[in-house]
């Protein structure tokens, strides 16, 4: 007993002179915020990590909830990954690049817009039709189309402002996500010719199973950004403010989360990661949904980071 006295009262005084000789640096206040933060966190139940992209080769891993970080260095092509992770594609001059990550090759091919199906079949947008590419000789893959010209072209007719007969019409796909391996949405751009050209193009986010148009009425916008669809296909996003459900019907967002950079979802579709200009939010997606019906309830932490893209592991 006297042997522990001693030791609590030696590590006392030793403790007491840290304190007045080796001060804690002060907190500052990122790291209060931090703090608040991994609390809340916490109580949304937050796992798993956060990776946040910027312009350059620098990488932020950030633990959740804790919100540890460590910076690292991986100037791999940025672009849409492969559901097991071993490849990456990215438009660049009208054409695709696919690299594998391990050794860094590449191989090129031709259309832009890639997307992977859970299967990890890689789609792109290709002549006016979603296709993939099959070994089909010594050295040039084939096109199989997956949705057709016609079955956007119907998709198109449907927005209120394209005539019925429209004098010259064309319809771009900008966008691909595969909600399963067989059923994908896609955004699209369409553009109208003769006394309609001043319009510009018109943006619409149609659904299709098995690549033939769904009865649901598309989602019509002026303009959209990158579309993805979350791990388990319940729902569709496109920056900076589109989220769908499967039936296209839209959720609201608030105001202040309307200009997302990037959206990244929890594995089991809970929570989602929104990178705004100043921050990135993380959402509770049963209180999403409440907020959609009723216009309160949101239940939302916000972390003192920034981003251009992000992902959650």
């Amino acid at each position: 007993m006297a042997l522990a006295a001693a030791a609590v009262a030696a590590a006392a005084v030793v403790d007491g002179a840290r304190r007045h000789d080796d001060p804690a640096p002060a907190t500052t206040a990122e790291d209060a915020l931090s703090g608040d933060a991994a609390v809340a966190l916490a109580a949304l139940g937050a796992r798993g990590e956060l990776v946040l992209y910027d312009e350059s080769c620098s990488v932020q891993r950030v633990a959740l909830p804790s919100l540890r970080r460590r910076t690292v260095t991986d100037c791999r092509i940025r672009g849409v990954e492969s559901p097991d992770g071993t490849l990456v594609a990215r438009c660049v001059d009208g054409r695709v690049e696919v690299q594998l990550t391990a050794t860094g090759e590449v191989q090129h091919l031709p259309g832009c817009a890639p997307a992977w199906r859970p299967d990890d079949t890689l789609t792109l947008a290709h002549r006016d039709e979603v296709v993939t590419f099959r070994p089909c000789g010594a050295h040039n893959p084939c096109a199989e189309t997956l949705i057709g010209r016609a079955q956007l072209e119907r998709a198109a007719r449907r927005h209120p402002t394209v005539p019925d007969r429209p004098a010259r019409f064309r319809t771009l796909v900008d966008g691909v996500a595969w909600l399963s391996d067989t059923r994908a949405a896609v955004s699209m751009s369409i553009r109208l010719g003769g006394r309609l050209d001043g319009l510009g193009p018109l943006g619409a986010i149609a659904f299709f199973q098995s690549g033939r148009l769904e009865p649901a009425t598309p989602y019509f916008r002026p303009t959209g950004g990158r579309l993805a669809s979350s791990p388990r296909g319940s729902y569709v996003t496109q920056t900076p403010d589109v989220i769908l459900r499967p039936d296209g019907s839209p959720l609201s967002l608030p105001q202040h989360l309307r200009g997302a950079r990037d959206f990244a979802w929890s594995p089991d579709e809970r929570l989602l990661a929104l990178a705004t200009p100043s921050a990135v939010e993380v959402v509770d997606m049963v209180s999403l949904e409440r907020y959609d019906r009723t216009g309160g309830g949101l239940r939302s932490v916000t972390l003192p980071h920034s981003a251009a893209r992000l992902t959650w592991r």
